[in-house]
């Protein structure tokens, strides 16, 4: 049995989900930066790990509604 596909599978899943969240990190800092244009980076480093579960929520319920499995008479 060859395990060398999935490896390379699932290594490729993860680089595309650690690119997503790059992409979230620097639209993130780029709205932070628009609200606090004289905070250091240092700030929002610290708020990031707060803001990322945001996201995720977020990408979740747009993921979900694009499946269709969110409606809008229905409490999930």
């Amino acid at each position: 049995m060859n395990h060398t596909n999935k490896t390379c599978d699932v290594a490729s899943r993860i680089a595309l989900v650690h690119a997503i969240i790059e992409y979230w990190k620097s639209t993130a800092e780029r709205n932070f930066r628009t609200a606090h244009p004289h905070a250091d980076r240092s700030e929002f480093e610290q708020r990031w790990p707060k803001i990322l579960p945001n996201f995720f929520l977020a990408e979740t319920v747009y993921a979900a509604k694009r499946l269709r499995l969110l409606s809008e008479g229905r409490s999930n």
